[in-house]
């Protein structure tokens, strides 16, 4: 309880104020990543409605997550002052019972997620050179070539998935609580490899009880979700007000020609060729 209340609450929540506040820091220095060379008026076509529909539902479901598990975190200290006890223990409830059933429909997402774009977002050389340049977001006048996804949202996407993997395994224990040992046959094996010695801590404790396996458990749990929450601040605001046109590939579904060539230049050229070829006359 401890350490939730006085070390993952007080830093959780800074972790988040502080990338807020970067964030903003960055908008002000730097400003929009504009579209730099003249608009076509072509639009092209970067998402489908299945694409939409996949990314928005995994959105949607996130966001009311995060909300009820802050309250979950948060609801005794900050709520409880402001709407009483027992306001605040329905309040509780219904976000306990929004936060249970709404995380089906993020697990289908992000299933869905990989399934659909992994192929995508396998790490190749231009990745490099984009990371090299921070993609350009320190500098409107560089506009490193990319595919459907560059290195920032590659790095997005497999952050999703091991993040989503251990939210959702911990999710699961949580959900039917006191069913299987998680945290027993882990800590016994880090035991065994001598980790905690080397870094000067004491063994892990185990055997667990299953309440300490509960609360092991939801620690690791909050700890992910603060990690999540922090990494998706920072792809709402891309996606957003920090770059002219992004919104559009997950609004409309299609872009600006301008935009994908300066920001996804490679795709483009695949795009364009593909469509040359439909057009070209049979022999």
């Amino acid at each position: 309880l401890t350490l939730r209340e006085d070390w993952l609450g007080k830093y959780g929540g800074w972790i988040l104020m502080l990338m807020t506040g970067f964030l903003g820091l960055v908008y002000l220095l730097f400003g929009r990543v504009p579209i730099a060379g003249e608009r076509t008026g072509r639009l092209v076509l970067r998402f489908g409605h299945l694409d939409r529909w996949i990314h928005w539902t995994t959105a949607g479901s996130f966001v009311l997550l995060a909300l009820t598990g802050l309250v979950s975190m948060y609801g005794r200290q900050f709520l409880i002052p402001i709407m009483g006890l027992e306001a605040h223990a329905t309040f509780a409830l219904w976000s306990k019972l929004v936060h249970n059933n709404v995380s089906w429909a993020f697990m289908l997402g992000v299933t869905m997620i990989f399934f659909k774009w992994v192929w995508y977002n396998i790490p190749n050389w231009n990745d490099v050179k984009w990371l090299l340049v921070f993609g350009g977001l320190f500098d409107h006048s560089i506009h490193p070539p990319a595919g459907r996804f560059n290195a920032g949202q590659k790095i997005i996407f497999w952050s999703v998935i091991l993040l989503s993997a251990a939210i959702v395994a911990t999710g699961l224990s949580l959900l039917a609580p006191f069913n299987a040992q998680v945290f027993t046959p882990v800590f016994g094996w880090l035991n065994g490899t001598g980790m905690p010695g080397f870094f000067g801590l004491p063994d892990l404790p185990t055997p667990l009880s299953p309440q300490q396996e509960m609360q092991y458990t939801q620690l690791v749990h909050a700890t992910v979700g603060f990690a999540f929450m922090a990494m998706i601040i920072g792809h709402i605001y891309i996606g957003t007000l920090g770059m002219e046109g992004a919104f559009d590939a997950m609004g409309s579904g299609y872009v600006e020609e301008q935009w994908a060539r300066e920001h996804h230049s490679i795709w483009l050229d695949e795009v364009e060729a593909k469509e040359a070829a439909s057009q070209a006359p049979a022999e």
